[in-house]
């Protein structure tokens, strides 16, 4: 995912093809299939896509806007599949949790795994969970698609129901993660800090009014948050230049890792957790190894802010976007 002006990334799969979705400073998101380099635009969103994200299986793709929503995605139609409304400013992160609910509907990316949580934070400091039921196969609620509408417009497809609303910190909210276990999301803010929240199966308590934990230590904005695939830490970059590794046992900061010459804007954990990589304003992406405490690579292929990490793994691939209207991709 990406900040405003920038570009976004995530991975997805469709019709059994690897897929990555790229946001380019526009309205539009750029579905790019990896075999051949193929794009197809995902159309529906009025203003500036600031944030993407993929579901465990790559059955969906959310992508949050300026234009205050959240909208859904078959990557393998490119069709709009549902639209989050509610959020009163920018929605400058989205995210999905690793477990499953089901199967999504027929014509929603074929019976592909229905994800149990989707969660997003807006300029407006609010974090919202929403209500996936609408798009199970076999029904739900929600508004329904009339008959000859055009879904790759959006402006039919269901209308999904917030179950909780907090007020997340006390400036607009940069970054969102949700754990792959669905039991803790994590933000982070302009206010410099990062807050550890507790969420629920459903009904009002869907996420506890109340942070477990508030995290400090940032002198500056908080870009990025992102959980390693086990749970038990979780790792955050900043305007001040530094990517930070938390406890989710205790709340203790367990690394400080310092290199970047900017902004840090993204980080991404790889090899299970062993390694985290981030990139920042400096277009620098770097990667450290969580164990050995030290950076283990710099890559320097971009000439402008790296807005964006993704990486899929076997096999060990990665792309990273970029503010100079290129990306680059290859192997770890």
């Amino acid at each position: 995912s990406g900040g405003e002006g920038g570009a976004g990334g995530s991975g997805g799969r469709g019709g059994g093809e690897m897929q990555l979705a790229v946001g380019t400073n526009s309205e539009q998101v750029r579905l790019f299939d990896l075999a051949d380099m193929g794009c197809r635009l995902l159309l529906g969103h009025a203003d500036i896509v600031l944030a993407l994200d993929a579901s465990a299986g790559g059955g969906l793709i959310a992508s949050a806007s300026k234009d205050a929503t959240v909208r859904l995605w078959d990557p393998a139609t490119a069709e709009c599949v549902g639209r989050c409304v509610g959020h009163m400013d920018a929605v400058g992160a989205v995210g999905f949790g690793g477990k499953t609910g089901g199967r999504l509907a027929a014509g929603a990316a074929d019976g592909a795994p229905l994800p149990a949580t989707l969660l997003s934070a807006s300029k407006d400091k609010t974090l919202k969970k929403w209500d996936l039921s609408p798009l199970l196969a076999g029904g739900g609620g929600g508004k329904t698609k009339k008959k000859g509408a055009t879904a790759a417009s959006g402006e039919e497809a269901p209308t999904l129901s917030c179950l909780a609303t907090v007020l997340a910190h006390s400036k607009e909210v940069n970054a969102l993660a949700v754990a792959p276990n669905d039991r803790l999301a994590i933000t982070g803010s302009q206010d410099r800090s990062l807050k550890v929240w507790t969420l629920a199966a459903d009904g009002s308590a869907a996420i506890r009014p109340e942070p477990a934990a508030t995290l400090t230590g940032h002198r500056r904005a908080v870009w990025t948050a992102a959980f390693a695939p086990l749970d038990r830490v979780a790792a955050s970059g900043s305007a001040d230049m530094l990517v930070k590794v938390w406890s989710m046992a205790d709340w203790a900061c367990l690394r400080t890792f310092e290199g970047h010459v900017s902004s840090v804007l993204k980080v991404r954990f790889l090899r299970g957790g062993a390694l985290l990589a981030s990139s920042g304003s400096d277009g620098l992406v770097k990667v450290w190894s969580i164990k050995g405490q030290e950076c283990v690579a710099t890559l320097d292929a971009h000439e402008d802010k790296v807005w964006a990490i993704d990486a899929y793994e076997p096999p060990s691939r990665g792309a990273t976007g970029g503010g100079e209207g290129g990306g680059e991709g290859g192997g770890e």
